[in-house]
């Protein structure tokens, strides 16, 4: 090989571990911000309403969950649903959302994640904002602990999560097809939105000429920074755009605010369109509505079409009979 040949290898060789250290180094400094949880305010559940009855189901790693069951005023569930709070709230926090389900005659069984609430905690995990595959592992458990249970036995399934709870039942209902409906509100993906912030931040650091910023070189950057956050906090992120397709032929709905200051509205419809519905049919932007707080923004229309969403799960009779109850209340 020539002399000026290897001179030039050389310095492809220096260009390339150089441009790998600026990924190292800029995955260094975004590790600290993707780590970053975002001040969320946790509505607390309502003083009066339903007690719960107190329940302990086992999870992976010899962990116990625990959470509770909301059952309708005739005591006589006609359909399950499992609801996964968001990050930082108690399973208490169902009642902030599903209490016209109870009304219309679904069970809500709600539950704490581990690291979270009064479940127990796994010392080797350091749970953040991101959805991880315990999370998921969480709902697949509620799932199995509602199947063996004789007052729930042969009735529907659905699932309803809020923000990280929302991202949980997306990916748990994706592998579990007994679930036949699943809500999810204010969702988001970890690649999606941590995309989103890094070429915001980017934008206000270099202006003008964060264009001379290839797209794939914020990503590769990115790949870093989750594997780094990966061995730091112990838990794999979950790559939910990977699952969504498996959803094409559930019953979906993705609810977001139209005022979201955390997740952007086309990363919702984004998800919505992965799984091969129409953001058309499938995804309702609630006008106003800041992340987590649909229902206050509009709590009657949110009230209806989460009956009405539900209410698929059961025969066309006790359907209509039930959303015409409800909604003359």
């Amino acid at each position: 090989m020539a002399h000026w040949q290897l001179t030039l290898l050389g310095i492809g060789c220096l260009m390339i571990a150089l441009d790998f250290l600026i990924h190292v180094v800029y995955a260094f400094v975004a590790l600290g911000r993707f780590e970053d949880r975002p001040p969320f305010q946790v509505t607390p559940p309502p003083e009066t309403g339903p007690a719960p009855e107190p329940v302990t189901f086992p999870t992976s790693n010899q962990l116990q969950l625990r959470g509770g069951v909301y059952y309708p005023p005739d005591g006589n569930p006609l359909a399950v649903v499992i609801f996964c709070p968001e990050t930082d709230a108690r399973f208490q926090t169902a009642l902030n959302y599903t209490p016209a389900l109870l009304d219309a005659g679904f069970a809500v069984f709600s539950f704490d994640f581990r690291n979270q609430g009064s479940s127990d905690s796994q010392h080797s995990y350091r749970a953040t904002h991101w959805l991880t595959e315990f999370e998921v592992t969480d709902v697949q458990a509620a799932i199995n602990f509602i199947q063996v249970q004789p007052q729930f036995e042969g009735l529907p399934i659905g699932l309803f999560g809020v923000s990280r709870g929302g991202c949980a039942v997306l990916a748990a209902g994706a592998v579990r097809p007994e679930v036949q409906c699943v809500l999810a509100q204010g969702p988001f993906s970890t690649r999606l939105l941590s995309l989103h912030y890094s070429l915001k931040w980017l934008g206000f650091f270099f202006g003008k000429w964060d264009r001379l910023i290839p797209e794939w070189h914020v990503r590769l950057t990115l790949r870093l920074t989750l594997l780094m956050a990966y061995y730091r906090n112990g838990g794999r992120f979950v790559r939910l755009e990977a699952l969504l397709p498996k959803l094409e032929n559930r019953k979906l709905l993705i609810i977001s605010g139209g005022r979201d200051s955390y997740v952007p509205e086309y990363i919702p419809k984004r998800l919505c369109q992965l799984t091969g519905h129409s953001p058309e049919d499938a995804h309702w932007v609630v006008p106003g509505a800041k992340h987590n707080m649909e229902r206050q923004a509009a709590p009657q229309e949110f009230d209806e079409k989460v009956v009405q969403f539900f209410a698929q799960m059961l025969s066309s009779e006790v359907r209509e009979r039930r959303i015409a109850e409800t909604l003359a209340r």
